[in-house]
């Protein structure tokens, strides 16, 4: 298959109505695949367990019916807000042995066990969801 041209789509930055003429731009620019999901586990998962992945599959379909492919990011670049609340001990300490706080990217400590699990619910729940959608190929 070689190797393919690509880029990063977020479409929950976007209102619903732009998806259709990114995934136009994207086509003639040549685009083969997108990478999504890596910022929006808010979106996928906005309470512990209540997953809503329909917007998700929506824009896979979308650009899949444009010929372009879809890369699932992880989305542990951003734990929500609700996560941190519950499980404040998730967020790394800096060199002081002070804790860092919610916001931005990373803001969560990698090999923290209680993270690990909230990242563990999220991802079997994104594999069970898109495992035979045709429009993701990883």
């Amino acid at each position: 298959m070689g190797i393919h041209f690509g880029v990063d789509y977020y479409p929950e930055h976007w209102p619903r109505e732009r998806w259709e003429t990114d995934a136009k731009l994207m086509r003639e620019m040549g685009v083969q695949v997108v990478r999504m999901a890596e910022f929006s586990w808010f979106k996928m998962e906005p309470a512990e367990g209540e997953f809503h992945f329909e917007w998700l599959e929506e824009a896979v379909a979308l650009l899949d019916s444009y010929g372009i492919k879809t890369v699932l990011g992880t989305p542990t670049a951003a734990p929500p807000a609700w996560i941190v609340r519950k499980n404040p001990e998730i967020q790394p300490m800096d060199r002081q042995g002070r804790r860092r706080f919610f916001g931005g990217r990373h803001h969560d400590c990698q090999s923290n066990e209680v993270y690990r699990a909230h990242v563990k619910r999220i991802f079997t729940a994104m594999a069970k969801h898109f495992a035979d959608n045709p429009g993701v190929i990883g």
